[in-house]
């Protein structure tokens, strides 16, 4: 599960670079953000993580 945890703080990372350099309605800025959300989905159907139902 450490892997997983580390793959997604890299495709954060990955997301974040690629937002500041190519902003953030570019097309590999939104693959990254999907693929990002896959992770999650991924890490929260283990219960590794929590997502909060809405941010306040």
């Amino acid at each position: 599960m450490d892997l997983l945890r580390k793959t997604i703080e890299e495709k954060r990372q990955l997301m974040i670079s690629s937002a500041k350099i190519w902003g953030i309605n570019s097309k590999v800025t939104i693959q990254y953000s999907q693929e990002l959300d896959l992770l999650l989905n991924i890490a929260q159907s283990l219960g590794l993580i929590h997502i909060p139902d809405k941010i306040q």
